[in-house]
């Protein structure tokens, strides 16, 4: 990758530190993992509140999107520190099916009537958007569209669907895969999940008006390109996951004792800690080498991939580490370990999963060797 596609050399700047800090303070006063855990517990999984307070005192709804639609004008590395921050607690609110899935797909499509209608609501907080997209390669997608936009079909997991305001759907319209717009109508069926702290629908449509975002003869360029943003984001949530649960275990491990020691300082613990460190810093470099790319360019399309390829696993194994290294107490309903874990598995498949993100690399990469497989 040459210099004039990586932009300037990066390196965390006072304001990066600033945000992370202001952020992590404000999630540790108002939605530790306790608070999660006790949401989840009582069926809510979100804090209308806390959202209004995000969009309101902090502006982080509107982060990254361009001033003219209401936002600061952020980067997609601002973006994603927030993201981080929220993955370290769990943060189970609609932010990441609005902010990061749904609304790039808005800004992506470059409809400027939409874009004008939408995403000023997006940055003040008084809408939540979500994602309904069933597959990820093109004619695996079976909501269709007829000519007037009306969609006909399922997808049978929607992050936050059963709430959301504005649903970004993928359809077969007349002209291919496009993204539509739905505002009401769908049906919406509340699904038991994994994690424990979001929650998700099944989402029907039934002749359901729907409006065509963008052109639709680059509908499916669109998404892959949304597709792109989000999966910068999503890896950074799996890296703050990563670092919490790391962190909770090695903690753990400094104040156990077992066999008359400390547990950290047998050989097989000291190594698993070891390795989830160096998967941690390694999704890091990941998730933070994607955002930092141009947004639109193909070294993000790039950095996405690799993002995907990677993060889901690593966050996976981690979490199932956590469980390990915590012993007996590890396995119990009251610790959180189980709960990183479940978000761990919910993360991994959903842009994706980490073979597809691979399958993906390797058929970018594949034009760039010769038939002797000699770089070309």
């Amino acid at each position: 990758m040459d210099a004039e596609q990586r932009g300037p050399e990066f390196g965390w700047t006072d304001e990066h530190r600033a945000l992370r800090a202001t952020v992590r303070d404000l999630l540790a006063a108002r939605a530790p993992v306790a608070r999660a855990r006790e949401l989840a517990e009582a069926g809510e999984r979100h804090d209308p509140a806390l959202w209004t307070a995000l969009a309101a005192d902090v502006g982080l709804q509107g982060l990254a999107l361009p001033e003219r639609y209401g936002g600061s004008g952020g980067t997609l590395v601002d973006l994603a520190i927030v993201v981080e921050e929220m993955g370290r607690v769990l943060f189970g609110g609609p932010f990441l099916s609005t902010v990061a899935l749904a609304a790039p797909v808005v800004l992506a499509s470059g409809d400027e009537r939409a874009c004008a209608a939408f995403l000023p609501r997006v940055a003040d907080g008084t809408l939540t958007a979500a994602l309904a997209v069933e597959a990820w390669a093109e004619d695996e997608i079976t909501v269709t569209a007829d000519a007037a936009g009306a969609l006909t079909g399922t997808v049978p997991v929607v992050l936050d669907g059963a709430d959301a305001d504005l649903l970004v759907v993928a359809a077969c319209g007349p002209d291919g895969v496009a993204p539509y717009l739905v505002e009401a109508g769908a049906v919406r069926t509340p699904l038991s999940t994994m994690d424990l702290t979001r929650r998700a629908a099944r989402v029907t449509f039934d002749a359901t008006p729907g409006t065509l975002l963008g052109d639709p003869g680059r509908g499916w360029a669109v998404l892959q390109a949304a597709r792109s943003v989000s999966s910068a984001l999503v890896a950074a949530e799996q890296v703050g996951g990563m670092a919490a649960a790391t962190e909770l275990t090695a903690e753990y491990a400094r104040t156990r004792r077992q066999f008359g020691r400390l547990i950290g300082s047998f050989q097989g613990v000291k190594h698993r800690l070891a390795d989830m460190t160096v998967r941690s810093e390694l999704a890091r470099s990941a998730a933070y080498w994607a955002a930092w790319q141009r947004v639109g360019s193909d070294a993000l399309a790039h950095g996405a991939a690799v993002a995907r390829s990677y993060c889901g696993d690593a966050f996976l194994q981690t979490g199932l580490d956590t469980i390990q290294l915590h012993g007996g107490i590890g396995f119990t309903w009251e610790h959180d370990a189980h709960l990183y874990l479940r978000r761990a598995r919910a993360d991994r498949g959903l842009l994706g999963t980490p073979a597809q993100a691979r399958s993906e690399l390797a058929a970018r990469l594949a034009p760039r060797t010769t038939t002797e497989g000699v770089p070309a």
